[in-house]
């Protein structure tokens, strides 16, 4: 009922209990005022009753449709989440990768240390430690944002493990791992092709950590995994933020093989991009040869899982080239990186050119591509170009920066 209606209805009967209370004794019925009275209030409890119980009734009446309206309503939200979460489509595509996102950020949120520099190191099977980045070539201005030395604001060296340690443990805890991005060309056009991703680990007063002052610390103290495991997460975001601009780009996340023996996260992250297989072709996944040759035994337990989905390696820090490259290519080691001043040093190795043209021919061959990292001048690469490489990485070509956005 409306208010209206409700008020009409109490007058009505207010007004007959009213008429009987004054009507009857003065009608001569034998009713005297205090009898009528008496009725009249009769009446009103009567009527008030009655009053009540129609308002209950249209209360549960209009409860019922309302519950009925939020039925109706929750079948057509139940119905839209069907069609969003259907494969193919796009908005199914992003609420997967919500709900992927959550999960893997949940791995990662158990992973994060605890406690300070000062409790003991979980017993754990020792890392090892991917130092790609950490050897790759200081710039001749060391003030540049660099992505191998030292950044502006850097912290002083320490004299042990504790204050590395800590900067680390807070920095983990504080999302203050930055990803930097430097860019690998095509060579001889020099177009953007891939990016190589590293981390940073970021103090609290904005200096920054290079891979040469933590790597080692946070090898010994078993934390290599969930600083690995969010860059290579980061690498994700940065995948999809490639998908939306419609940037044909690739990274390369250098990762070391104990991450990859990671299983609680790996096992979240296989789930995600088995939902995302157009991901799958643009990460590429970075390893020592150390890694990957244990001695002379081709290490393959934790690619076989990443490669039965489609994914691709690449082999840096090469130190010995007696190797199988039909098995490499089989297990689809698709890149192997060397140094510009390596393949250029007059004295060493490959000062012979045909000892490269044989190398690059046994590469072609498998399908692996070179990759030279470090280039430094215009004319390392003049004389690069004349060997014929695939791809280029170095400060010629772009200087590693913060992953802020894409570079373009």
């Amino acid at each position: 009922m409306h208010v209206l209606r409700h008020i009409i209805f109490a007058a009505c009967y207010v007004a007959v209990a009213v008429a009987v209370a004054l009507a009857l004794p003065l009608a001569g019925v034998g009713v005297d005022r205090s009898y009528g009275l008496l009725l009249g209030l009769v009446v009103f409890v009567f009527g008030g009753l009655l009053h009540e119980f129609y308002a209950r009734m249209e209360q549960a009446e209009r409860m019922e449709h309302r519950l009925d309206r939020l039925l109706d309503r929750q079948r057509d939200v139940l119905a839209a989440l069907d069609r969003l979460m259907r494969p193919g489509t796009e908005a199914g595509g992003a609420v997967a990768a919500v709900v992927s996102d959550a999960r893997m950020l949940r791995t990662l949120a158990d992973q994060m240390p605890t406690g300070s520099a000062t409790e003991p190191a979980p017993q754990a099977p020792a890392l090892q430690v991917a130092p790609a980045a950490a050897q790759a070539p200081r710039p001749p201005a060391p003030a540049l944002g660099s992505a191998y030395g030292p950044l502006p604001g850097e912290a002083p060296a320490a004299e042990d493990d504790g204050p590395v340690m800590n900067g680390i443990r807070e920095a983990l805890r504080s999302d203050r791992v930055d990803i930097f991005l430097q860019p690998i060309v095509s060579l001889p056009q020099r177009k953007h092709r891939f990016y190589e991703v590293f981390s940073r680990i970021r103090l609290e007063d904005g200096s920054y950590l290079t891979p040469d002052r933590y790597l080692g610390v946070a090898a010994r103290h078993n934390l290599m995994a969930p600083i690995d495991n969010l860059l290579l997460f980061r690498c994700v975001q940065l995948l999809r933020e490639t998908e939306k601009r419609h940037q044909n780009v690739g990274f390369f996340c250098n990762i070391s093989a104990a991450t990859l023996n990671d299983g609680t996260f790996m096992r979240e992250f296989v789930q995600f991009m088995g939902q995302h297989p157009n991901l799958v072709q643009k990460i590429i996944f970075e390893l020592s040869q150390a890694d990957l040759m244990q001695g002379d035994i081709f290490a393959t337990g934790f690619l076989d899982g990443l490669r039965s989905l489609g994914f691709r390696f690449s082999m840096d820090q090469v130190d010995r080239f007696d190797v199988d490259w039909d098995q490499l290519a089989a297990h689809e080691i698709r890149f192997v990186k060397l140094d510009a001043a390596r393949l250029l040093d007059p004295d060493g190795r490959f000062a012979n050119p045909d000892k490269v043209t044989l190398l690059k021919r046994q590469l072609d061959r498998n399908n692996i591509d070179l990759i030279v990292e470090k280039i430094e001048t215009d004319q390392q690469l003049l004389d690069l170009l004349d060997l014929f490489i695939d791809f280029g990485q170095g400060y010629l070509f772009g200087e590693p920066r913060m992953a802020r956005r894409l570079p373009s």
